[in-house]
């Protein structure tokens, strides 16, 4: 009996998760960097932290252009270009001397290069690709997301400490040229209508899918709904608390006494558990729907942060609490893209998910600024992991209420007759 190909959508599904794990894995890797770079061009840590933001926050305002771009031109034709300028800027990183030319390298380059070879990208095409699990494929991406923040970090730690920040950017930058181009030309496709597919594989001897409501849906359309904030509202929570762990775990957990290294297994362990528990995630959330998932995660996610800054002089609690805290981490990504495309169409993803991820950015923009300048305030990160725990748990109040159909706001009409 022949057996069935793999259905060429998990190959398209791999590949982003490599380029999601590169590029998602050194924008996480920013801790290590930042007291050596800091030193070395002699500024503060509030300043490097506003530099941070400028690039977050140019990620996130990045994303509904690459969307729409990858909607006119083709994933491919973004993906090259987004490889080509985001590997660029890494390197290029490396040879910078002042807090001008970081911004214009770190903060507009790089966040452009992020945008476009990072997650509403791949979200926008996957979700084409995929309709009844696209749960558990969008998770693959939450999966390798957590994995390159789970070796990076340690990785780009280990390279800081043997050969500098600069030589450690000219390698990270080179590697992600040399991976994610032939992935961008030889593997990534725009849909299976475009290789004569169809979502999940579904063929003549199978059932089809179960139709979304809708396949597309305009910005303007979406930005008049209620979903649409309530998903924008909560993931902003998520990226302010991802860039504020980000940007300031590391050198958070160095101040409380544990040595670096240390520091950065303990994030690269927190990755690990999230991407074990990001594939359970994803399959829990096809069956018994995405809404009571994300709420989960962001409910969670605050108790997380209480723990990572109360926990100190204890390394083995702090590794089994970053162990746990797995099941916190994978997976708002992937549901917010995944109940965007069940909400509003697969083929809006791209524009639509874009726009909810530049509110995502903003927040995740606000969290490592301010978390330099509270820093910098008051001696400590307590009254930054404090805030980020509270926007969690608003989070996950505001997830349980998201109504997961398309519904516009009611047209008037004149009556018939008058």
């Amino acid at each position: 009996m022949p057996v069935a190909p793999v259905f060429y959508g998990w190959w398209v599904a791999i590949a982003f998760a490599l380029m999601i794990f590169l590029s998602t894995g050194i924008r996480f890797a920013v801790g290590p960097f930042l007291k050596p770079m800091v030193a070395d061009l002699g500024v503060d840590r509030a300043s490097f932290s506003l530099v941070v933001s400028v690039s977050v926050l140019l990620y996130g305002a990045f994303m509904p252009v690459v969307g729409r771009l990858v909607e006119r031109l083709g994933v491919r034709t973004v993906t090259v270009m987004g490889t080509l300028i985001l590997g660029g800027a890494t390197a290029a990183t490396g040879t910078l001397t002042s807090l001008w030319q970081l911004y214009l390298v770190y903060g507009v380059l790089f966040g452009f290069g992020l945008a476009a070879c990072g997650q509403v990208v791949a979200a926008a095409v996957i979700a084409r690709w995929f309709n009844r699990r696209a749960a558990t494929a969008l998770s693959i991406l939450g999966a390798a997301s957590m994995a390159g923040m789970s070796l990076l970090v340690p990785v780009a730690m280990w390279l800081v400490l043997a050969f500098g920040w600069r030589t450690t950017h000219v390698i990270a930058g080179t590697f992600m040229i040399v991976v994610l181009l032939p992935l961008s030309l030889w593997v990534v496709r725009d849909s299976p209508e475009s290789m004569g597919l169809r979502p999940d594989g579904d063929g003549a001897g199978r059932p089809a899918a179960s139709p979304r409501a809708v396949e597309r849906t305009s910005v303007a359309t979406a930005i008049g709904t209620l979903s649409f904030w309530q998903l924008g509202g909560a993931l902003f929570t998520c990226g302010f608390s991802m860039s504020l762990l980000a940007s300031h775990g590391v050198p958070m957990l160095t101040d409380h006494g544990y040595a670096p290294m240390l520091a950065s297994w303990a994030l690269g362990l927190l990755g690990a558990s999230s991407f074990g528990f990001a594939f359970l995630l994803g399959w829990i959330a096809d069956r018994w729907g995405r809404r009571p998932v994300l709420a989960w995660l962001y409910g969670t996610r605050a108790l997380l942060f209480v723990g990572l800054f109360l926990v100190r002089d204890h390394p083995w609690t702090l590794l089994a609490l970053v162990a746990l805290g797995g099941a916190t981490m994978a997976g708002t990504l992937a549901m917010t893209s995944a109940l965007t495309a069940d909400i509003f169409g697969r083929f809006s993803v791209g524009s639509v998910f874009g726009t909810i991820f530049l509110i995502h950015q903003v927040g995740g923009a606000l969290g490592s600024w301010l978390g330099g300048v509270l820093f910098e305030a008051t001696g400590g990160y307590g009254a930054a992991f404090a805030l980020a725990s509270g926007l969690l748990l608003g989070a996950c109040l505001l997830s349980l209420g998201i109504n997961e159909r398309f519904k516009r706001a009611p047209a008037l009409s004149p009556a018939a007759g008058g």
